[in-house]
């Protein structure tokens, strides 16, 4: 259960496939368009399309901001979509993937990119309360890991909004106004969320203790101050953070910015993730090597919950 970063989104992302591919948005550019953006140390344009599958010909900082443009250049999104949301690969390479293959465990995934809280209560609600559908589940004998994301998503018909309170929303036009008037009226109270979650988890904790269900609850991307302690919960703060810091990056789990995860850097530890190469810097979610981090995180716990199956 849980967001995107459960789901694996952007997991494909390959930094030397982006740039070798000859199709990729960096042959696109027409000259007028390159020289819209080249900056002092960029390549004649010439040198650029005769460069561009050689990474290594590029400064540093000049590639960064080539798949910065890639990111925001519209053609470079579809083909990023194309790879970041392909199943298979989620499957395979996501934490819960490697874990689920390590322990020999089926992944059955209810995760969705761009998820609320909200949406993934509702999923879940939706199996105990249909008789049939808690038959099944029951009958998988589960271990249920659940990534708390963003409080900055509400769901409406069934379907995920996001909030970004420092660059107003992101939806599509026929809910904007919708959305618009529900920030005027400062319905988002973060606050408030927490101690919703709070008691969801709680509730939630104690549904799956009558069943006889482990579960491990984790915060995905930010550490919350929840007003109740959850239990059964990761302990050592937010998954980011703690991925950060096993590479000695020294993040305390108290400091540091809101992520939203609207793909916008709004956090110094998304650019510090995008650094040590464990982000892809186009929609800022754990590459392949991001992944193998959580699962290490992760494995220890699970390992434990199954030995109480």
């Amino acid at each position: 259960m849980g967001c995107s970063w459960t789901y694996g989104v952007g997991v494909g992302y390959d930094e030397n496939t982006m740039l070798n591919q000859k199709d990729t948005v960096l042959s696109e550019y027409t000259k007028e368009n390159y020289n819209s953006f080249k900056g002092k140390d960029y390549p004649s344009y010439d040198n650029f399309l005769k460069n561009r599958t050689n990474k290594n010909y590029f400064q540093d900082h000049v590639l960064k901001e080539l798949l910065e443009q890639f990111s925001s250049n519209a053609a470079g999104n579809k083909r990023y979509r194309d790879i970041a949301w392909h199943e298979p690969t989620a499957n395979e390479y996501s934490f819960r993937g490697i874990i689920s293959k390590s322990l020999d465990l089926e992944n059955n995934n209810f995760s969705v990119g761009g998820s609320s809280n909200d949406l993934q209560f509702h999923r879940m609600s939706c199996i105990f309360g249909n008789p049939a559908l808690r038959k099944k589940f029951l009958k998988s004998n589960p271990i249920v890991l659940w990534g708390i994301t963003s409080t900055g998503r509400i769901m409406r018909n069934g379907t995920s909004i996001m909030l970004d309170p420092e660059i107003g929303i992101d939806v599509p036009p026929a809910q904007k106004k919708y959305v618009e008037l529900y920030l005027q009226l400062g319905y988002y109270d973060h606050k408030q969320l927490l101690e919703s979650l709070s008691h969801q988890i709680e509730m939630w904790n104690i549904l799956f203790e009558k069943y006889n269900i482990p579960v491990l609850w984790f915060d995905t991307f930010n550490t919350h101050d929840y007003k109740i302690k959850p239990r059964n919960f990761l302990p050592g703060g937010d998954l980011l953070t703690q991925m950060l810091n096993m590479n000695k990056s020294k993040f305390s789990k108290a400091l540091g910015k809101y992520h939203y995860s609207t793909w916008r850097a709004d956090d110094s530890r998304i650019n510090e993730g995008i650094r040590l190469k464990l982000l892809n810097p186009i929609s800022m979610h754990p590459t392949k090597e991001g992944h193998k981090l959580i699962s290490k995180i992760l494995m220890p716990y699970i390992t434990k919950l199954r030995g109480k199956q």
